[in-house]
């Protein structure tokens, strides 16, 4: 199989979030019209695993949901790759009328809280700075429900496994248009979290193994090949790197049905990237099928896997 490079910052950030999205506007569902109600708004991301990385930062200058901006919000630096396993932020609340958001806005700042420049960065070895865009609008392509008589809780994952690509000894966000897909949201109300446990995660001969849920029969082969813009299974749902116990965790999955798949990544030339190396064979010891199973909303879903060896090898 050939072997394509992709840094361990892209590969190792596992973002962890979900779009959950009313089929329902407030005409069709009359419990969801006209009702106001208080929404707290969050945003989560996922670890760094690259040597020279220490962290990585955004700068939020402001938060809209249909229009309306975060009351009294201020322009926040926000250190992402501290947001793992589920950890939110806070941003801020909202009173938003029940049904699905229409518009989400997240708009990024040139310098940081402090005025200092970049406002949007990775932290590499030396506490040295390298930017990775300036001051945009992002305007998320994805909608969440709003509902009546809850107390709402709004996430946004800022998907940087997705969101950010390295170039030589540069980092970048990928393009806005696609910034705008990635980033996703999601009411905690609708999402469920995936555990799992790998019992022999050293059959995978890797460096680095991540797991990749997409929706129930959306993946492909094609998935193991970039994308435009450099980024190795784009459309997952969500990933999350395997720990070296064999554990993972994948937070705020939007109810639904799901198949689960693993890759191998090794940096066989040790020039400090890693390489996509295969997809792994896994098979669970219970009844859940790996190709088709269901995350209920505010439900985690246990699961035991074994690795039984690399494909296509």
């Amino acid at each position: 199989m050939v072997r394509r490079n992709l840094s361990k910052l892209a590969l190792a950030l596992t973002v962890v979030l979900m779009a959950s999205c009313s089929e329902d506007d407030a005409m069709d569902n009359p419990d969801m019209g006209g009702d106001t109600n208080s929404t707290s708004i969050y945003i989560t991301d996922a670890p760094v695993d690259q040597a020279n990385v220490q962290a990585v930062f955004i700068t939020v200058s402001d938060v809209m949901v249909n229009g309306e901006s975060i009351e009294g919000f201020n322009t926040t630096t926000i250190e992402l790759s501290s947001l793992t396993a589920g950890k939110t932020e806070l941003l801020g609340q909202l009173n938003l009328d029940a049904g699905s958001t229409n518009d989400i806005t997240l708009k990024l700042a040139d310098t940081d809280a402090a005025g200092n420049a970049p406002g949007n960065y990775v932290m590499l070895d030396g506490n040295i700075k390298d930017e990775l865009g300036g001051a945009m609008e992002i305007k998320l392509s994805d909608s969440a429900e709003i509902m009546s008589e809850v107390e709402n809780e709004l996430v946004l994952d800022f998907d940087l496994r997705k969101s950010i690509v390295q170039n030589g000894d540069d980092y970048s966000f990928v393009s806005e248009s696609m910034l705008e897909s990635n980033i996703r949201a999601v009411n905690t109300a609708n999402a469920g979290m995936l555990s799992g446990t790998v019992d022999n995660s050293t059959e995978a001969d890797a460096e680095l193994v991540i797991a990749y849920v997409y929706p129930k029969g959306s993946f492909s082969d094609s998935e193991e090949e970039m994308n435009s813009e450099g980024v190795l299974f784009a459309n997952a749902a969500s990933s999350a790197v395997v720990s070296s116990e064999g554990d993972f965790e994948i937070h705020y999955l939007d109810e639904g049905d799901y198949e689960l798949h693993f890759a191998s990544y090794k940096d066989e030339d040790a020039d400090g990237m890693l390489e996509f190396n295969s997809m792994i064979g896994a098979e669970t010891s219970g009844a859940l099928d790996l190709n088709g199973f269901t995350v209920d909303a505010e439900t985690e879903t246990e699961i035991t896997i074994s690795f039984t060896g690399l494909l296509g090898l």
